[in-house]
């Protein structure tokens, strides 16, 4: 049997969000359990320091503009080099993982004859189907459809990710469901007083729909008028939604903060949590919301039910306003009604604890090398 001692990271962009969060903590977590782990990345060696181990030994991936190409662009093309380089050196006892959707590797890896794992990390029926550009979109779900079947195993992180790959690839066998390894802790449930704010995180952009709770909010604070509307995140659309809260009068109520290192302030001090997102993968703000003891009213996007389960109340359509904001008149209401519900879902928080998840990672890993 072959020991799994080497894992290469493919992950070329390393940018704010939930992805980056669960390879920090995947990573290190592995690296901590002395395998050695190498990670091809346009990380900054402040961000290096601050987030990723020392036993990490990173291959830097020059980021620049460069006439029309943008730096994500450029940095995909300088991971391959590394790529190459360390397919040729690595031995039998090697996992190579692209942790970040891509399916480059996995062509690389099949012409020299190396094991490879691949990381979905979003609903990619939806992602198409919600996507701001549809032709560069199809391209991609047609080029997963088809170089997943490559891959020596796929890992996913909800069981509507999971369904929706199901249906794009032959390589259904290969096809694993392990939640992200994303809490180091599990806060105890706590009922407190909390300010009349209701919370938005998350990019400024199509994919997460906070249009959709800005006009909801309009009709809440009819009746609900010592309320806020607090949108923390950014992102290309922040203009956009700026002109949508002028249009509709909200200047006042509507206030937008940019990301913050401390987001607990806002996750323990606020009343209620609207996600409106149209698609995701496994969506780390609610369960960030649930370990804060912050109830939710959510879509039934990818995870979400995977996280407040298939059973919750407070689901709403990803286009009715109209039923948003009665959600959120009923929940403010009723609050002790949503409030039993929160805490019966924060009771399951276990299964995204990172030593949890980062095991059943590497046990799948160990599982592909020795197929």
């Amino acid at each position: 049997m072959k020991k799994l001692k080497n894992i290469i990271i493919y992950y070329p962009s390393f940018e704010k969000g939930g992805a980056t969060f669960n390879l920090i903590n995947f990573a290190n977590l592995a690296a901590k359990k002395k395998i050695n782990i190498s990670l091809i990345s346009n990380i900054s060696i402040k961000n290096q320091k601050k987030f990723l181990s020392r036993q990490i030994n990173v291959f830097r991936v020059k980021s620049t503009e460069r006439y029309f190409l943008s730096r994500r662009i450029t940095s995909l093309f300088g991971s391959l080099f590394i790529l190459i380089k360390l397919l040729l050196a690595s031995n039998k006892n090697t996992m190579f993982f692209s942790f970040q959707s891509h399916i480059i590797p996995l062509f690389f890896c099949t012409i020299f004859f190396k094991k490879i794992v691949i990381r979905n990390s979003e609903d990619a029926i939806d992602a198409t189907k919600y996507a701001d550009n549809f032709v560069s979109a199809y391209v991609v779900i047609f080029l997963k459809s088809f170089f997943y079947f490559f891959s020596n195993g796929i890992i996913t992180n909800s069981l509507k990710s999971k369904k929706s790959l199901e249906k794009l690839t032959f390589n259904i066998k290969s096809i694993n469901l392990i939640f992200n390894p994303y809490l180091h802790k599990i806060i105890s449930f706590k009922k407190k007083k909390r300010k009349k704010i209701i919370l938005s995180v998350g990019r400024f952009c199509k994919q997460k729909n906070q249009s959709l709770t800005i006009k909801a909010f309009k009709t809440f604070i009819k009746d609900n008028k010592d309320y806020k509307l607090l949108l923390v995140g950014h992102g290309a659309d922040e203009n956009k939604l700026k002109k949508l809260i002028k249009k509709l009068n909200l200047q006042k109520n509507v206030i937008i903060k940019d990301w913050s290192s401390n987001m607990e302030k806002y996750y323990t001090t606020s009343k209620l949590l609207v996600f409106p997102s149209l698609y995701e993968g496994l969506p780390n703000t609610l369960i960030d919301a649930l370990n804060y003891s912050l109830p939710c009213i959510s879509t039934k996007c990818s995870g979400a039910e995977d996280i407040l389960s298939k059973y919750y109340k407070y689901f709403v359509k990803h286009n009715d306003s109209k039923e948003l904001s009665k959600l959120m008149i009923n929940a403010i209401n009723n609050y002790d009604a949503i409030l039993n519900s929160t805490r019966n879902e924060h009771k399951k928080l276990k299964r995204f604890l990172v030593l949890s998840q980062v095991n059943k990672y590497i046990k799948f890993l160990k599982i592909v090398l020795n197929k």
